[in-house]
């Protein structure tokens, strides 16, 4: 079995981290699997559950100051082991299954890892006791950048990399990114790969203190993605996507660079808007998601505004 780095983030998450951690020691091969925590400034018993599993199983933990999810999973980025062949990013509250790890390396085994890759799969939705009540979204199309741009089907705790793609994660950051796991799938399929595992490998907890969350329901969870597009987070994936560009323009293929400029360039004005809307190469991984994508865009929820005060409260 190949050397593989499992990266967890953590902040008060005493209530179910010890059935994550857990999980760990229990992954098939887990004697060739290290871990390193980052711990965002806790103020409950986090460290203390954490410094058990130091003492029991080598975990490295490192205590850092509260400074959010995002930039503390780049902090963990920036301080894995580049002699590991992959990368794992974990939450705090899930569980994971003993052949997740195997499954992964397995798929990214067989293919040229001397290019970005990235591994994700299914994870069965459960209730806050781990009761199964559905899955999440299995990707119906391809797993390209135009579909990173606007949409992340590669859920992070299902996210295994190569040592390729986190080298280039390694490179940048911004305090624009979305959220991390988004982020990694777009610089995977703007430079690489992205591949998708219909088995499921994790038991995903919902217990509505999760930062995204899913909801068991397609149709709920369809609302559930329309609410949060029109609160205004659709503008998120914009400013991410201006990070992305500002950051890596100057290395990314010509055609990406080139829909990039247009989807920016083409919010000019609604009839601009209305012209892209049927030309974009961009695409959600269903039909009624494309559509409202694209009335979305049309009536300018995607649209870049400058940072002023009520923009910044509307994105948090």
């Amino acid at each position: 079995m190949k050397r593989i780095q499992i990266l967890l983030s953590t902040y008060n998450g005493e209530a179910h981290l010890r059935e994550q951690l857990d999980s760990y020691v229990a992954l098939d091969g887990f004697d060739e699997v290290k871990v390193l925590i980052r711990d965002d400034g806790s103020g409950d018993g986090t460290l203390d559950i954490l410094q058990e599993y130091v003492e029991k199983y080598g975990f490295v933990v490192i205590k850092g100051e509260n400074i959010g999810l995002n930039a503390s999973m780049h902090e963990l980025v920036q301080a894995c082991d580049l002699d590991c062949d992959y990368f794992a990013f974990s939450d705090q509250d899930d569980v994971w299954l003993p052949c997740k790890l195997k499954r992964a390396i397995t798929a990214l085994d067989s293919l040229d890892n001397s290019v970005p890759r990235l591994y994700a799969a299914c994870s069965a939705l459960t209730d806050n006791d781990l009761k199964v009540k559905g899955h999440t979204l299995i990707p119906k199309r391809p797993l390209t950048f135009y579909n990173a741009m606007i949409q992340n089907v590669c859920i992070g705790h299902t996210q295994v990399i190569n040592r390729e793609l986190i080298k280039l994660l390694r490179l940048h950051f911004s305090d624009d990114i979305y959220v991390h796991d988004s982020w990694a799938y777009t610089v995977a399929t703007a430079f690489g790969e992205a591949i998708y595992d219909k088995e499921k490998t994790t038991l995903y907890r919902q217990h509505g203190n999760n930062s995204i969350g899913y909801e068991t329901s397609r149709i709920k969870n369809f609302f559930k993605r329309l609410k949060r597009l029109k609160s205004g987070k659709s503008r998120r994936y914009s400013y991410q996507l201006r990070a992305f560009y500002d950051l890596y323009a100057d290395t990314i293929p010509q055609e990406y660079r080139t829909e990039m400029d247009r989807y920016f360039a083409k919010q000019k004005n609604f009839f601009t808007r209305f012209g892209y809307i049927w030309t974009t190469k961009m695409y959600r991984q269903t039909r009624l998601e494309g559509v409202v994508f694209r009335l979305m865009y049309l009536f300018g929820r995607y649209n870049l505004k400058n940072k002023n005060e009520k923009d910044k409260k509307e994105l948090n």
